[in-house]
């Protein structure tokens, strides 16, 4: 009984080991063009059906996502900022304000799977961690 009680408390004194944070997504107006460019490799991890509800959002007239045409066509293309930890990892991404909560999360999350899946990636380069991307693509017409 004294081994099981002992063995307890030892295990019950080890700090449990938390996984990583997952990177947060924010807005805001800013001018990233100083920062250094993230290299984009591909855009392998870009999802089709995303892409899709963004069509759809800039269609309702309930948001107005920039690069929409009166012909139905989508021609977007956004800057953002990626913050980077120093063991490359990714913290932050920080998209330029919608006024689309959806339309923002929705791009929030395609952007952080393309980081996280290496379709963006940094140099290293900024001490800082900062960098910006582009995201552009276009649908529909």
């Amino acid at each position: 009984m004294k081994r099981i009680l002992m063995s307890a408390l030892l295990l019950g004194s080890i700090p449990a080991i938390s996984p990583a944070a997952p990177p947060s997504v924010e807005t805001a107006n800013a001018n990233w063009s100083q920062l250094p460019k993230l290299r984009q490799h591909s855009n392998d991890h870009m999802s089709n059906t995303a892409i899709s509800r963004i069509y759809e959002i800039s269609g309702e007239g309930k948001c107005s996502i920039p690069g929409r045409t009166g012909r139905g066509l989508l021609d977007f293309d956004m800057t953002f900022a990626a913050q980077f930890e120093k063991n490359g990892s990714l913290n932050r991404v920080i998209l330029p304000k919608l006024n689309c909560p959806e339309a923002e999360g929705v791009l929030g999350g395609i952007l952080v799977k393309m980081i996280q899946s290496g379709d963006y990636r940094n140099d290293g380069s900024n001490d800082d961690g900062w960098y910006r991307g582009d995201l552009s693509f276009t649908v529909g017409g």
